[in-house]
């Protein structure tokens, strides 16, 4: 079940998974985790099965509504990695949030894990840490809803 976390990031389990997807600095991770919890446009959720906390999702909203949503942090528990996790959160995230476009920005890896789920994804020619950034895009559509 996926659910807002942005009030509880004093729970060392969230900060952890939340690591998972920012740089590893504990600087850093302390700047997201001030930015999720004061900032009214982003918004961080987390998935939890059987009480144990799987993944987390962050993103923030651009525009008025109906809204685009960027993603700025996916992050899956290491043990939970590849069972379609990942793609589940970001469906829910749809359901929940609503957005008209969902946007991300990613690596080689995260531009493929993004269009084989439905995203289409441009090469931004940005090159970072020698790998292309991509940015990543759905559109949804009233069928979507």
């Amino acid at each position: 079940m996926l659910e807002r976390i942005d009030g509880r990031l004093e729970q060392p389990q969230l900060q952890e998974l939340l690591s998972y997807a920012v740089f590893p600095d504990p600087q850093v991770l302390e700047a997201v985790i001030h930015q999720y919890s004061t900032q009214d446009h982003m918004h961080l959720y987390g998935y939890q099965e059987e009480g144990e906390w799987i993944g987390v999702i962050g993103c923030a909203e651009e525009g008025e509504a109906p809204y685009t949503l960027r993603v700025r942090h996916l992050a899956i528990t290491p043990a939970e990695r590849g069972k379609g996790y990942g793609r589940g959160i970001l469906l829910e995230l749809l359901e929940t949030a609503e957005p008209a476009v969902l946007l991300a920005e990613a690596d080689d890896e995260g531009a493929e894990f993004y269009r084989n789920i439905g995203f289409t994804v441009i090469g931004n020619g940005e090159l970072n840490a020698a790998s292309e950034r991509y940015v990543c895009r759905y559109d949804v559509e009233e069928d979507d809803e």
